[in-house]
């Protein structure tokens, strides 16, 4: 009786709303949805209704969820129902459901529901009232804080036959709480693990421009990054082409490579633009220790292993540096973990026994294949002469 009450009452709302749909296509969308309700095709109800969340009215979200959705709950994946409720939570949320009321039902549905939602779909829900919490309520970060480092360990447990959607809500919430919390760097790890698990569709292109600038922005001035290849590599960057912004992706790229020079040029070039970035002008004196220190690496990945060891003349000329400045570069390089070596000071050069290895670009890819290709081609030849030698000896 209770089955059959339930289905009636789902199907009562939706004759109720293919009659005052506003239109012939909104009549047959719930029209479809009552079909497949009474087919139980769930599956294809879960697409139907996802849908309607993505493209319906906000007012019509929530009864959605409370009147029809919450009828057959428990026979869909989920995971695909912790989506659902989500996607309408977030639509409502400051509109026609407060953000409390909103967070309250989130909230809810985990700690009545938790057994049934299972682990995945259970942290979805839960990272979601993180998203909807920093949104609204930024002065609780303490408390978000605490719900992502204790989501931690079990967003590193989940296997690889996870559904990416679970890492991508995960490191969209430690994404927004680290952009307002800080530390840049910790931003910047959260936004790249972001990226692991989103497609192109995942963002608008606002999103897309307003992510691609804060990740430059946190890579540059972030005290621990100083590999770039990540970022390089995935095309977040595109959305700073043909915008007030593109000389901070062009900026990434100088500094992937090292470039003193250019570095200082685009500063030059883009004076007012730089300046209007306050992260930037406060770190100043940062950015330029960063690229020299940059400039270096640079210099000892096209350097051959065998040959590392530097005078100090030709480090402070790549890196622009005064002469009494290299030994000073070398020990900061050494105490971040970069290198790996020691200082003569007597012989006045740097001795480099291990490099910290990097995402390579196109360029350092192709400058990589000449020193292999060097290399064979050596080989080659020590080959040769133990051939011809063996043939003496014989």
């Amino acid at each position: 009786r209770r089955r059959e009450s339930s289905t009636r009452a789902a199907m009562e709302w939706v004759s109720q709303r293919v009659g005052e749909a506003q239109s012939a296509e909104e009549a047959a969308v719930y029209a479809k949805l009552g079909e497949l309700y009474e087919k139980k095709l769930w599956h294809e109800l879960t697409l139907a209704v996802e849908k309607v969340v993505r493209e319906g009215e906000a007012s019509v979200l929530l009864p959605l969820l409370v009147e029809f959705v919450a009828k057959f709950e428990q026979k869909v994946n989920q995971l695909k129902y912790a989506q659902i409720l989500c996607g309408i939570v977030s639509r409502c949320a400051g509109d026609v459901l407060s953000p409390a009321d909103a967070i309250a039902r989130l909230d809810e549905a985990v700690a009545k529901k938790r057994a049934r939602l299972g682990t995945e779909a259970s942290l979805f829900v839960e990272m979601e009232a993180v998203c909807v919490r920093l949104k609204f309520f930024p002065e609780q970060m303490k408390a978000v804080k605490e719900q992502i480092d204790a989501a931690k360990p079990t967003i590193d447990a989940l296997t690889g036959t996870t559904d990416t959607a679970v890492f991508h809500k995960f490191y969209t919430a430690s994404t927004a709480y680290y952009k307002l919390a800080g530390p840049a760097e910790q931003f910047y790890r959260a936004a790249l693990s972001l990226l692991s698990y989103a497609s192109e569709d995942d963002m608008a292109p606002d999103a897309k421009y307003e992510l691609a600038t804060d990740m430059s922005l946190a890579a540059l001035t972030g005290d621990g990054v100083y590999n770039f290849g990540e970022v390089l590599a995935t095309p977040i960057l595109e959305a700073l082409e043909g915008t007030p912004n593109a000389w901070l992706g062009e900026l990434l790229r100088i500094f992937a490579r090292g470039d003193v020079q250019a570095f200082a040029t685009l500063i030059q070039t883009n004076r007012h633009l730089f300046e209007a970035q306050a992260a930037l002008v406060a770190r100043l004196d940062f950015l330029k220790e960063k690229i020299s220190i940059l400039a270096f690496l640079d210099l000892l990945f096209e350097t051959p292993a065998h040959a590392r060891t530097l005078p100090f003349a030709r480090i402070a000329d790549r890196t622009a540096l005064p002469l009494d400045h290299v030994e000073w570069l070398t020990m900061r390089a050494m105490a971040l973990g970069l290198v790996r070596g020691h200082i003569d000071q007597v012989e006045s050069h740097v001795h480099v026994t291990w490099l910290v290895p990097k995402v390579l670009d196109a360029d350092q890819i192709k400058h990589l294949i000449a020193q292999l290709d060097h290399f064979a081609d050596k080989a080659s030849s020590a080959l040769a002469i133990i051939h011809d030698q063996s043939i003496d000896l014989l």
